[in-house]
């Protein structure tokens, strides 16, 4: 776990590299017109650009520790390439709202245009995996850097394409979804429980989301307990993607001494069919249909009433 927050770096290593030869953008066109709502009401998007600007957006939320480290770089690229490059920042819109966002910006002084994205459709779109997040398009909108360091590398390619010289182009295939989906059959008459949840949620949002953070530790052993209070019930944990891999999982179900079926969701599809923002959450279904959205852990009567009515 901890490698994916300390240490993004050689995370873009095997895409391949080639020289800017036309200036035809590498993106689809639903990316290209995928809207950007900003919170000062107005909405934009790639395309609006294409041709004019570069733009750069970098994914963040208030509790990510390296996002905070490295806000003043984030502002002092506003300050130096504003005029030159549309520079956009994306709250990532999981366990925040919109009053923390408005206190980060004024705690570091940011300048720039800012989103939230409340229902997860940029996150799903561009690839997110974690946070800081950073994407860079040359004016023609082809992606020129893709990581998660405020680094030299991020430092030379904004340089350069603010002088509109060649550059390097990614292959776009990077913001293209080649993870495989959770199967779920939810049409099969029996209740499904889907609890959303995160390896990280219980010890990395302790000290900048100490509420979060208890609800997930006593999510998690609630959950444990229903399982097998209600083995007619299709029990899945579905485990977020951001900052995680196999082996995160299987330290935190060894943590939790966890019985019950858990899958990361690497496509992102359910977080993202589900609107999932905030962590964690119990999600009931039946016959394809929501029957109850659960983000209160603590009353847990109130949780044995629900199901053991629904069982009936």
């Amino acid at each position: 776990m901890h490698r994916y927050l300390s240490c993004f770096k050689g995370f873009v290593a095997g895409l391949f590299l080639v020289s800017l030869q036309s200036y035809a953008t590498n993106l689809p066109d639903e990316l290209l017109n995928t809207p950007i709502h900003l919170i000062s009401g107005g909405k934009t998007s790639l395309a609006e650009y294409r041709g004019k600007k570069p733009v750069y957006l970098k994914f963040w939320a208030t509790w990510c520790q390296p996002c905070r480290k490295q806000m003043p770089h984030f502002e002092n690229v506003q300050k130096s390439y504003g005029d030159e490059i549309v520079v956009i920042g994306i709250n990532l819109g999981i366990n925040d709202d919109a009053d923390a966002v408005q206190k980060t910006i004024e705690e570091f002084g940011l300048t720039m245009p800012m989103a939230i994205d409340k229902s997860g459709d940029l996150a799903q779109k561009f690839r997110l995996i974690g946070t800081p997040y950073h994407l860079l398009f040359d004016k023609d909108m082809n992606l020129v850097h893709q990581g998660h360091e405020a680094d030299e590398s991020l430092d030379n390619k904004l340089a350069l394409v603010a002088q509109t010289k060649v550059s390097e182009i990614i292959d776009s295939e990077i913001l293209v979804e080649h993870e495989a989906d959770i199967q779920l059959d939810t049409d099969d008459g029996k209740f499904h429980a889907l609890f959303f949840t995160a390896t990280w949620c219980d010890w990395y949002l302790k000290d900048s989301r100490p509420k979060a953070s208890e609800s997930c530790i006593a999510a998690q052993n609630r959950i444990n307990s229903l399982y097998k209070e209600y083995p007619e019930f299709t029990w899945l944990g579905v485990v977020s993607r951001l900052w995680t891999g196999d082996q995160d999982l299987l330290e935190y179900a060894a943590k939790y001494k966890i019985e019950h079926p858990a899958k990361i969701d690497k496509s992102n599809r359910l977080f993202h069919q589900y609107r999932v923002n905030d962590l964690p959450v119990l999600i009931l279904i039946k016959d394809g249909e929501v029957v109850a959205r659960i983000t209160d852990f603590h009353d847990s009567d109130r949780i044995s009433t629900l199901l053991r009515h629904l069982a009936q």
